[in-house]
């Protein structure tokens, strides 16, 4: 099955060491500059090309050197990006973190380009060619949550589509009502996972179980949330589970952790496992890929993928 991603797409830099009082310092040495993808849309792709899916992205891009360096590494795992919008007014998304002498990180980050996405970037054809939607990031692109995601969902819907959306916490504006406002969104979700911290932050209550009792009145079909490092809550509405990580496993960066999540449960519904399987594998990719330095590095193929979440959970 082929998977379609939109939403964010970032480049970030990575800056290292950072002494803590880089504003009173005239120079600094530092290491190498790393410059990695980003974003959720971005990152779920690598991590679904990885997992040896068929994948395209749509999101918004300048022609500068940032969006070359993103559309390389698109083309590098094979990732369709012939719907990706190039977009002349505003810069690719761009983040820069700081990284002082404990492993701190601190961002600059200059990602205006993220509001210009909207329903209509999102051809028929794009979505015709798909098999499985993924939109991340919703509460964080401004004109996707007003109409977008609701256009994108309801067009995918009747092309018999899956839907599977994931979320972002949105600081610019704390206090809108969220479940409110993405009610039309959530009416054409199938799965809808996000983490704890962006659950409470759409229904007020901290309880998972009772969490999902908010979405209960939608149709979605599979809901979850990511509960880091104690594994995460899934259910059907019919059954429910907590699932653990897998115990004694290294934590070396838990970025893109919730990405490369998505990218795990996305391919174990792509090959037709149940909701259980499917985060149970989940994990499994997500589990691997923190054991390793950067948003997508740790992601296995699916061999390897499938063989750890056998020896995990069968």
């Amino acid at each position: 099955m082929k998977i379609l991603c939109i939403g964010m797409m970032v480049c970030d830099t990575l800056l290292s060491p950072v002494p803590s009082n880089i504003l009173e310092l005239d120079s600094v040495s530092i290491n190498k500059p790393s410059v990695c993808c980003g974003g959720d849309a971005l990152n779920v792709a690598i991590g679904l090309a990885k997992l040896d899916n068929p994948v395209s992205i749509i999101g918004r891009i300048s022609s500068d050197t940032n969006g070359k360096f993103i559309l390389n590494e698109c083309k590098k795992y094979n990732i369709d990006v012939s719907g990706v919008i190039y977009d002349e007014e505003s810069a690719t998304a761009a983040s820069y973190a700081l990284i002082d002498e404990k492993g701190e990180r601190h961002f600059l980050s200059e990602k205006s380009i993220f509001g210009r996405l909207q329903g209509k970037d999102i051809s028929d054809k794009a979505i015709e060619d798909a098999d499985i939607i993924y939109i991340g990031s919703a509460m964080a692109l401004r004109k996707m949550d007003e109409e977008g995601i609701h256009s994108v969902f309801s067009r995918a819907h009747g092309q018999g589509k899956i839907t599977v959306m994931d979320a972002a916490i949105n600081r610019e504006d704390p206090h809108r009502d969220w479940l409110k406002y993405l009610a039309p969104a959530f009416m054409e979700t199938d799965v809808f996972f996000p983490s704890i911290d962006e659950a409470i932050k759409i229904t007020g209550e901290t309880n998972p179980e009772k969490i999902a009792e908010y979405f209960r009145p939608f149709s979605i079909k599979i809901f979850g949330i990511k509960l880091g490092a104690s594994g995460c809550f899934v259910t059907d509405f019919k059954h429910k589970r907590f699932i653990r990580c897998p115990e004694n496993m290294p934590v070396v960066d838990t970025t893109g952790a919730g990405d490369s999540f998505m990218a795990g449960l996305v391919s174990g519904l792509a090959r037709g496992f149940d909701v259980f399987s499917s985060t149970q594998l989940a994990v499994s990719v997500a589990t691997k890929n923190v054991g390793a330095v950067g948003g997508t590095a740790g992601i296995p193929n699916f061999e390897e993928a499938y063989l750890f979440y056998k020896e995990n959970y069968q």
